[in-house]
């Protein structure tokens, strides 16, 4: 009641006719709702829903309104909403202002103390999610560049100052020297390097195995070439154990471990004659009736060895005892002598490929029996042969030609009256073939 007494308070004394809710304006002078004297051009806009003023905008300039359009109004939380750059959840800018409208101004920034140690990022401090860590602060043993200066734990046992790697804590007993610490190479200077509590061991003027030698000498002993071992020294007995035990130069010489003939193989590893270069194992085995390759086998795989057992070798200079002329030595069906076979394959080895079976032409007539040849001893036999006055199937049809042939002489004599019918017989056999 009292926000219409309000609207009609504030309306002109005197309404045009047209003025229908009698506010001073029309419709015409630009009234969006005639009907409410409240609503009109320049009216004060509230958080309604309604557009008061006539502008074509609701609610602006209210707390629902979100004036700098960044999402969020007043009464969603906006603390500004006259900056877009700040509103519940921002991202928060190093510009003084609460962005993120929690508060706080530049948290999370370079120029926020974050850990409150009275240094932000842009004054230096080099972990300001710490409170120990800022320019100037006591260095301690924690892995951490507690004073910002690019150093971690310096001046402490934890630091190796000399730079060998080393620190006191680590072992470094003298960590201003970068020739000491443990494991270092022992000079010959007095000094214990490697930090074993031992001066000068292992140097060419120590006899570190105790065997009466050492590697440098005054000219009137031999030298050590290994004082790690009390077994090597100038004049030991040389053993079978890959090591130059008499510091001579040569390893394992005259033992069975030395390879004597340089082929690569010595007696322990196998070699069945180190006397000669050719023969250790897996060398190429010849014919020469030596076992090449120390398998226990002599000129095996080569035409002096009988491979298939069939008692017959490629060469007839066999040292086994076996006989030569095997063209197949890796079948022990093949070898000459053997049983042909139709197999299309020279068993006996002569040369000739299934003699005397049925896939050889025995008669030279181009056809075999197991091409058809019903008789492979007679060169007119054969499939399609022609037919001739000899009694016999000389094409293999089946039906053998009968004929009646002369054979003159053959009762009575020549020219007997039997050798006349006979005759008579054959003329009158071929006028019936006819």
């Amino acid at each position: 009641m009292l926000h219409l007494l309000l609207l009609l308070c504030s309306a002109p004394a005197f309404a045009s006719a047209d003025d229908l809710d009698a506010d001073g304006y029309t419709v015409a002078a630009g009234d969006c709702d005639d009907t409410a004297p409240g609503i009109h051009p320049g009216a004060t806009e509230i958080a309604d829903g309604v557009d008061q003023d006539c502008d074509y905008v609701v609610d602006e300039g209210t707390e629902v309104y979100d004036d700098d359009t960044d999402g969020w109004s007043e009464v969603d939380g906006d603390c500004d909403d006259a900056n877009p750059l700040v509103y519940p959840g921002g991202f928060e800018w190093t510009d003084g202002a609460d962005n993120d409208c929690d508060g706080l101004f530049d948290e999370g920034t370079d120029a926020y103390d974050d850990d409150l140690d009275g240094f932000t990022e842009a004054s230096g401090d080099c972990d300001d999610g710490r409170a120990d860590v800022y320019p100037g602060a006591p260095e301690g043993v924690d892995g951490a560049d507690n004073d910002c200066d690019g150093l971690a734990d310096e001046a402490t046992s934890v630091y190796d100052d000399d730079g060998d790697g080393w620190t006191e804590d680590a072992g470094d007993c003298n960590d201003g020297s970068v020739f000491v610490y443990p494991g270092a190479p022992e000079l010959l200077d007095g000094v214990d390097n490697d930090c074993d509590g031992i001066v000068d061991e292992g140097t060419d003027a120590s006899d570190d195995d105790g065997d009466g030698y050492a590697e440098t000498s005054d000219g009137t002993v031999p030298v050590d070439c290994n004082d790690y071992n009390a077994d090597v020294s100038p004049g030991a007995t040389e053993v079978a154990d890959g090591i130059d035990n008499d510091c001579d130069g040569l390893v394992d010489e005259g033992t069975t471990a030395c390879d004597d003939d340089g082929d690569g193989w010595t007696e322990a590893d196998g070699d069945c004659n180190d006397a000669d270069r050719a023969i250790y194992p897996g060398a190429p085995e010849v014919p020469d009736g030596i076992d090449n390759d120390c398998d226990g086998l002599f000129d095996e795989d080569t035409n002096l060895s009988d491979d298939d057992g069939d008692g017959w070798s490629e060469d007839s200079s066999d040292t086994g005892g076996t006989a030569g002329g095997d063209c197949n030595d890796t079948d022990p069906e093949i070898h000459p002598g053997a049983e042909e076979r139709p197999n299309f394959v020279d068993d006996d080895c002569d040369g000739i490929v299934d003699e005397g079976t049925i896939n050889y032409d025995d008669d030279g007539d181009g056809l075999s029996e197991a091409e058809g040849d019903c008789d492979d001893a007679n060169l007119n036999t054969y499939p399609s042969a022609e037919e001739i006055n000899d009694g016999l199937d000389n094409n293999c049809d089946g039906v053998p030609e009968q004929y009646v042939g002369w054979a003159c002489g053959m009762v009575g004599g020549s020219g007997g009256w039997m050798g006349l019918v006979v005759a008579a017989g054959v003329i009158a056999g071929r006028r019936r073939r006819q």
